[in-house]
């Protein structure tokens, strides 16, 4: 419904980008790195996320500086204005500094389930997949269909622990599912 309004369409993998940069706001944690035997938090999530490149056969992460500052159609353009420049290889290095955490969606691809690799020095990295629909057993004992994805986190255990790891994705997964307080 929100795209029936829009010209610029608001895809899912920006609703991804943006509950992401929302969650690396409330988790200082996910925005750190460890380096020289001790701990540095960024002030800002600038959100890398993984573009393969023109021939399929190569791949940048491009940066959008503060993203948890910008609004979803901001940060939208920005991606958009990102990958398509990666594609095309006409992205400056610098571009693809600074990252403080990755997300690689392998959606488009019709992968449902995979384990990243994190960028150092960063502190993990969000892997998403395909969309589907799959059934399940509603509270009144009915069979019902929702669309289901998979999100997995890899994080740096030096830096996360498993229960903030949790609590992270648990952020991530409530903003998905309620989107409209991404909007606010």
């Amino acid at each position: 419904s929100l795209n029936s309004r829009r010209e610029k369409k608001i895809s899912v993998n920006d609703f991804i980008l943006k509950a992401t940069a929302m969650a690396l706001r409330e988790f200082p944690e996910a925005r750190t790195k460890y380096a020289d035997n001790e701990f540095i938090v960024y002030a800002n999530a600038n959100l890398g996320m993984a573009v393969s490149t023109g021939n399929g056969e190569g791949l940048l992460v491009p940066v959008i500086p503060n993203a948890d500052r910008l609004s979803l159609s901001q940060l939208s353009a920005k991606a958009k204005d990102l990958a398509l420049r990666a594609r095309d290889n006409k992205l400056k290095p610098y571009e693809c500094q600074g990252g403080t955490f990755t997300v690689s969606n392998m959606g488009m691809f019709d992968v449902c389930h995979f384990t990243p690799i994190i960028n150092q020095p960063e502190a993990g990295i969000l892997g998403v997949g395909a969309a589907r629909e799959e059934l399940y057993f509603a509270e009144d004992g009915s069979v019902k269909s929702r669309n289901m994805c998979m999100i997995c986190l890899t994080f740096d255990h030096r830096i996360m622990n498993g229960v903030g790891a949790a609590k992270f994705t648990a952020r991530i997964r409530d903003l998905l599912q309620n989107p409209e307080d991404m909007l606010v």
